[in-house]
């Protein structure tokens, strides 16, 4: 019984500040206040691979052709130790080198769940480890990819885990608070750059804040749910804003940005196995530059996009050119 109570206390709590974070953007949506911003975008590998394009090629078009200048890149584990004790890091060396020498820099994403799915990328060697085993793996993996990475030109901060507290994905269980335990002990090994982790933007009341120096949470505007494709309407850019100011107010955190901004379909299988049609019902052209002025009009400073490595699939495997040709608005 305390137990619901306590569950039901946070959802009443949830829905008071939505509404009252929801009455004071509403009051501002319709300002037109064509934001100044910091444009990133997510690249990631293994997605690039499953596309069917070339993830080399595919970032240096990001960065010459687009001028993407910040990227979050995550550092897989299964891709960094696919056999235990043994080490690869020629292709997280040649991405950060890649963009080092085009003067980008680089949230370097760590940890055990990451962007993209299956969100948690458990080396098959890791899979039947206890949960204190596998504990001692993952803070020898962050260990490792701080001292390696934290004197490179391009890194400029870290991201602990990525929306830790978020239930989805294929995903051990893990321990709620060891997301304190990884952040105290980057924080040892690297005490200059901020440190950082994400949050669902519209379904997390974002206290992991009080956790970090920036808080990242996501932005979606289509996705399919249980009832259907669902459109997320009715939040107006600013309520980011309101809430990131009071997250803020409330536990300190630096800054709240935008580290996932819905820049491409969300289709219930994958990319490659989802027809055109199929894709275009949850994102278009339209709907991309309905997202790139609503991006200008949330008033934030920083804004990481999602779905960089769609858009150079849909121009070289569906010669579509026309989303990475629009994308550039934003890069510019």
């Amino acid at each position: 019984m305390q137990f619901k109570t306590k569950h039901f206390l946070r959802i009443i709590i949830f829905i008071g500040i939505f509404a009252i974070l929801y009455f004071i953007a509403f009051q501002a949506m319709n300002l037109n206040m064509d934001t100044n911003y910091m444009a990133g975008v997510t690249f990631s590998r293994p997605y690039a691979i499953d596309l069917g394009i070339n993830p080399d090629e595919a970032l240096i078009a990001s960065l010459d052709d687009l001028g993407v200048r910040h990227f979050r890149i995550p550092a897989y584990w299964s891709l960094l130790q696919p056999v235990k004790n043994q080490w690869n890091w020629e292709w997280l060396d040649n991405d950060l080198n890649a963009i080092a020498e085009r003067g980008g820099t680089v949230t370097l994403a760590i940890g055990h769940k990451l962007p993209r799915w299956p969100e948690c990328w458990t080396p098959i060697w890791a899979r039947d480890l206890s949960e204190p085993e596998r504990e001692l793996a993952v803070k020898e993996l962050l260990t490792k990819i701080v001292e390696r990475y934290k004197n490179h030109p391009a890194v400029v901060a870290w991201q602990v885990e990525n929306e830790p507290n978020f239930p989805f994905g294929i995903c051990p269980s893990i321990r709620k608070n060891f997301i304190d335990d990884e952040i105290a002990l980057v924080r040892s090994l690297d005490s200059i750059k901020p440190i950082a982790t994400t949050d669902s933007g519209e379904l997390s009341l974002w206290s992991l804040g009080k956790k970090v120096d920036y808080l990242g949470v996501s932005v979606y505007r289509t996705v399919i749910s249980p009832i259907g494709i669902f459109n997320y309407w009715f939040v107006p850019p600013q309520f980011y804003l309101r809430k990131g100011q009071l997250t803020q107010f409330l536990h300190g955190t630096k800054q709240v940005y935008i580290s996932e901004y819905q820049m491409e379909p969300w289709v219930k299988t994958t990319i490659p196995e989802a027809s055109l049609e199929e894709q275009y019902r949850t994102f278009n052209l339209q709907k991309m530059q309905k997202n790139i002025t609503h991006a200008k009009n949330m008033g934030v400073s920083r804004i990481d996009f999602w779905g960089v490595e769609w858009w150079y699939y849909m121009k070289t495997i569906h010669n579509t050119p026309e989303f990475w040709e629009q994308a550039k608005q934003i890069f510019k």
